[in-house]
């Protein structure tokens, strides 16, 4: 009988086979991201911070250390990987860079689109409690372009309320894009570099085995497809499926 984990990298082994394109590919994609025990007991302590309604300036920096420990453990839970550094470099603070060199690292950055040259991440932790401003995502792209440029390949904010111009969770599809969604879109243009942002929802549901990997990939696809909707849940059994009625009413049919 095969060891647990003789068998996820068999899992692992298979990946190189599969179209990162089709969405089938989830199930084993999943076997990339095993959440860290730890996660669930910090996830908890940021879920009691979001509720504070005016933290104190010491209740905000444990919020802030606290949102960069979940970002942490989060991206700790990818295999391969073999290098996470946070540190002020002789430029820009960075709060976590992430890189690795195993043959299952290869396989995470083929399904997060990112060349082989360039399958650094470098993550951003902001626990504020208002949007991300502009200014915020024009720093990251700057480090991205000028700082890592030949190394990483993928951006990522953990924040609370997510950032200024992004399809907010509720509302209506969004046809004009502004702000740190309009900078998103010219930066990946001009560089064919990925920075996406996650909010309070998605981060809560990182206590889940293949959820990091699952939000990053519906993220990147919704940069070039533009869909003007937030990133539904990873357990939204039909995210692949935005239909006008007329064509939802087949699907719908053809499911029964």
């Amino acid at each position: 009988m095969p060891s647990q984990e003789e068998l996820v990298q068999s899992v692992i082994d298979a990946l190189a086979l599969l179209d990162k394109n089709d969405p089938a590919s989830d199930k084993l994609a999943t076997y990339l991201y095993i959440a860290d025990r730890r996660l669930s007991d910090y996830l908890d302590q940021l879920r009691e911070f979001t509720q504070l309604e005016s933290p104190t300036l010491s209740e905000s920096k444990k919020g802030g250390e606290l949102l960069e420990q979940v970002a942490f453990l989060a991206f700790q839970g990818f295999k391969g990987v073999t290098s996470l550094k946070s540190f002020q470099s002789a430029g820009p603070q960075y709060d976590l860079l992430v890189s690795g060199d195993q043959p299952a690292w290869l396989h995470v950055c083929n399904l997060l689109y990112l060349k082989e040259n360039q399958r650094g991440i470098v993550v951003e932790a902001k626990a504020t409690k208002q949007r991300l401003p502009d200014k915020q995502f024009a720093r990251l792209c700057s480090i991205m372009e000028l700082n890592l440029s030949s190394i990483v390949g993928l951006g990522v904010f953990f924040t609370l309320k997510g950032a200024a111009g992004f399809p907010e969770r509720g509302s209506s599809r969004q046809r004009i894009i502004r702000d740190c969604r309009l900078r998103q879109v010219l930066f990946h243009a001009k560089t064919q570099k990925l920075i996406v942002v996650l909010d309070k929802d998605d981060i809560f549901e990182l206590g889940k085995n293949g959820t990091l990997i699952q939000i990053l990939v519906r993220k990147i696809r919704d940069l070039c497809e533009l869909s003007g909707l937030p990133t539904p849940p990873v357990d939204e059994p039909k995210e692949m499926i935005d239909l006008p009625n007329h064509l939802k009413q087949l699907y719908e049919a053809s499911d029964t």
